[in-house]
């Protein structure tokens, strides 16, 4: 509990007046002898205890009016959702997520979960801490504390207004650890203002244990999780999975392949309106969607010839998460997706390079360079999409090894004779083999490299199999599996867009049946190409991140934001001849949220707060409660006036 007016407090020894009244009260008494004395005290005697718990109760009564009264004018703040207790923290520690998906909207107000939280909280900590407590901001785009003068900055600043990024709430978790380790802030309270999105939390990671232990060493820490876990009734979010200029001896045109994702279950058909805007020009396409997905591929959209290079977007109608209602797109001349295979093993390197130069896509070149170990010096790293690594892993420092983790996407192949040697988290063990060729048991067919077909239908994995597999050791994201839990296909958990697999068996015969069936290594190998190639040419689509422009002056199209802010925010970015589509992340998109059992598993073991908030509740985290202390002092008063009214006098009746 706190209090507005903390300096009223001293008066708290005036609530003892009573009891030195009433000690006054006793000296002034003087005794009178007379005759009938000792049978007043022998009655006296008889009715002592009860006349003195009477007594004890009068006073008690007296003293808790006069304290009541005193907290009423010290104007306390307490109670409802905010539940602060034990006094002010020396410290307050701010952790926002401030994601795409935050932006979700209360279409009556146009309040978003961001603003009604930073409102609410900034609020609260006005009426409650003031400028007592060093309040302290941690947000998911930059992750760097950011100390504030007063809790009305929370509502203010740039560095807590919207963004397209995701978010990653462990990061936040140990931010806020490290401050609170290296700067000894004491008595520490965490406010964490997020949505609950799966994507963001990562329970399932393996970070949370860590964070656990490391808080629970820190003494007087306390965590207030502030959530909006409220999903957007029949939400629309819309996405370009390509955009490709074509030009014929007759015309020019864009086609777009665009999917568009329906939130809820509901399947009754909904005639949909897409809204595509290409430089100032914009058309309309009526779409019925049947069902929770609608493709539309090669969607033709006329330009002029002239019209080598450009930009544009695709939009859906307005709803309750305008985050997801936009897509940037951006288009040039395609570059050629060049792919590398470091390999000295020509039954290996054969296979791959027939399909890295197979035409996926007949409107793109493709280029696929063998080069030998001894010469991956000479990869042109700016010009290619995907390096198929088949040799023994980099030593950490090399220079190989830290343009190899700069590398847009690289998939490594296990060599004959595994080293020591780790990259990205993982590493090669030892081979095994079976006479009895092993099965692919599990695959992760949502996302990644193994994903069902556009139409829906399953890559042939069932099908594969495998006679040498390589063990792969280390941390990271599982795609596929043979038999009990052996690994085939990983992913390494990188910070960046670049992407990094393992793969842990080979091609050839006698390792697979990769190269003999082809369709699973095709796909496998184009997907990562065109991951590659989205880093390539003159036009590129990147996700909106602090590091999602890199270096160089850019300049924004469109709306103006503070130069901070722009690769955090979508729309189109260009630096001279180079256009950048700036887009959320697609996970943001996911309408998964973690339920509040899952939420109290992962601060186990610490002092933490749930506070379920929603966007259209008004009400305040914080309120005064004199209210309460003034209805206590009138309970206090009546109970000591019927404790000091006389006893009832008997009325005898004389019989004549």
């Amino acid at each position: 509990m706190t209090f507005l007016v903390p300096a009223l407090l001293f008066a708290l020894p005036l609530a003892a007046l009573p009891v030195v009244i009433h000690l006054i009260h006793l000296y002034r008494r003087r005794q009178v002898k007379w005759a009938a004395m000792m049978f007043l005290r022998m009655a006296q005697r008889m009715n002592k205890g009860l006349s003195r718990l009477r007594q004890v109760l009068i006073l008690a009564f007296r003293v808790l009016a006069v304290a009541a009264i005193l907290f009423v004018i010290t104007r306390p703040m307490a109670g409802g959702l905010l539940g602060l207790t034990g006094g002010v923290p020396d410290t307050v520690i701010v952790l926002l997520d401030r994601s795409a998906s935050m932006e979700q909207q209360n279409l009556s107000t146009g309040t978003s979960k961001r603003t009604a939280g930073l409102a609410k909280l900034s609020q609260a900590l006005r009426d409650t801490v003031g400028t007592r407590s060093k309040l302290v901001l941690i947000e998911n785009a930059h992750l760097q504390p950011q100390a504030l003068e007063k809790p009305e900055s929370l509502t203010d600043l740039p560095i807590t207004g919207p963004t397209d990024t995701s978010a990653d709430v462990p990061a936040l978790l140990q931010s806020a650890l490290d401050y609170i380790a290296t700067n000894q802030t004491g008595r520490t309270d965490v406010w964490v203002l997020s949505d609950l999105r799966q994507s963001d939390w990562d329970a399932g990671g393996g970070r949370w244990q860590a964070l656990r232990s490391g808080f629970a060493s820190l003494k007087g820490v306390r965590f207030h999780l502030l959530t909006y876990a409220q999903s957007a009734a029949q939400n629309l979010s819309i996405a370009v999975e390509r955009v490709t200029r074509r030009e014929t001896a007759e015309k020019a045109e864009l086609l777009l392949d665009v999917r568009v994702t329906r939130a809820d279950s509901a399947k009754e058909p909904l005639e949909l309106p897409l809204r595509f805007v290409v430089g100032d020009v914009s058309t309309t396409f009526k779409a019925e969607m049947k069902d929770s997905q609608f493709v539309l591929q090669a969607h033709a959209i006329p330009i002029a010839k002239t019209m080598k290079q450009g930009h544009g977007r695709v939009e859906l109608p307005a709803d309750a998460a305008p985050s997801d209602n936009v897509f940037h797109f951006v288009f040039a001349e395609p570059p050629v997706l060049r792919s590398v295979i470091v390999s000295d093993d020509e039954a290996t390197f054969t296979p791959l390079q027939a399909a890295l130069e197979a035409a996926a896509d007949p409107t793109r070149k493709y280029a696929c360079t063998v080069l030998p170990p001894s010469r991956a010096a000479e990869i042109a790293w700016d010009d290619t999409a995907l390096i198929v690594w088949h040799a023994p892993l980099p030593k950490e420092g090399d220079l190989i090894a830290k343009q190899l983790a700069n590398a847009r996407c690289v998939l490594f192949l296990p060599p004959e004779s595994p080293d020591a040697n780790a990259f990205a988290g993982l590493q090669w063990g030892a081979w095994s083999g079976d006479s009895k060729p092993a099965a692919v048991s599990w695959w992760r067919n949502d996302a990644g490299l193994l994903a069902n077909t556009r139409s829906g239908t399953a890559l042939p994995l069932g099908d594969l199999e495998v006679q040498r597999r390589c063990d792969i050791l280390g941390e990271g994201t599982p795609l596929a599996r043979l038999g009990e839990n052996q690994l085939l296909l990983m992913r390494a958990n990188t910070t960046g867009e670049n992407q990094i697999w393992f793969l842990g068996t080979l091609p050839g015969s006698g390792a697979s049946t990769l190269a003999r069936d082809g369709v699973v290594m095709f796909a496998m190998l184009h997907r990562a190409l065109q991951d590659g190639s989205k880093g390539l040419g003159k036009a590129q689509q990147r996700e909106a991140g602090v590091n999602a422009l890199g270096t160089g002056e850019w300049k924004r199209r469109g709306e103006a934001v503070l130069s901070t802010e722009m690769p955090l925010r979508a729309g189109i970015a260009e630096s001279g001849e180079k256009l950048v589509a700036l887009n959320r992340p697609l996970r943001e998109d996911a309408p998964d949220f973690l339920g509040k059992t899952a939420l109290g598993e992962l601060f186990a073991g610490l002092d933490h707060q749930i506070i379920e908030d929603r966007v259209e509740d008004e009400s305040s985290l914080a309120s005064e409660v004199w209210r309460t202390f003034l209805f206590l002092m009138a309970i206090a008063l009546l109970g000591e006036a019927l404790l000091c009214m006389p006893a009832k006098r008997e009325v005898q009746t004389v019989n004549p």
